[in-house]
């Protein structure tokens, strides 16, 4: 299914309703930086761990895994939009913008429950992987079958206002 059905794009970066809650956590201390704020790379494994939880609740499971496919990030980007602090109430929600029988293209939003602001999103492209072979090869049907039954489910109305965005260029 083509991400190009989302046409209109969302007026600020909260998750929309169509969103799901893929992970909740206290940021602890050992995940603020020199700066007082969380670091950069503790975005990234929040958001590569909520995938997993999210992968899994869409019914990528260990018995699909053993028979020697997987998901494997080839990109990403993240955007940290405002200062996260130690003792911060974080929940993850995910969605799947687009996808095809090798890609799954997933958006994701860090949201501080207190003040119910997006503090970062992150955006990923997966291919589906045959680990054995090492390459990217199409979803076998049931997987193809579980991701179309997701996307139906977590395909947002509207574009996320940070998808697709290029990084800033320096003059």
């Amino acid at each position: 299914m083509s991400d190009s059905s989302l046409l209109n794009v969302a007026k600020d970066d909260a998750p929309q309703l169509s969103a799901m809650q893929t992970m909740v956590i206290t940021v602890p201390d050992e995940w603020i930086d020199y700066n007082g704020h969380m670091t950069e790379w503790q975005y990234y494994k929040l958001f590569a761990d909520s995938g997993d939880v999210f992968l899994r609740a869409i019914g990528f499971t260990e018995d699909y895994r053993h028979q020697g496919y997987s998901f494997f990030n080839v990109q990403g980007q993240q955007r940290n939009l405002r200062e996260c602090r130690i003792g911060s109430e974080l929940a993850v929600y995910s969605e799947i913008i687009g996808f095809d029988d090798l890609r799954l293209h997933l958006y994701q939003y860090a949201v501080d429950i207190e003040r119910q602001i997006t503090v970062a999103t992150g955006e990923h492209m997966l291919l589906h992987v045959d680990t054995t072979a090492r390459r990217a090869v199409k979803m076998e049907p049931c997987m193809y079958q579980a991701v179309s039954e997701a996307f139906a489910k977590t395909q947002p109305k509207l574009a996320p206002k940070g998808v697709g965005q290029p990084f800033f260029k320096i003059a």
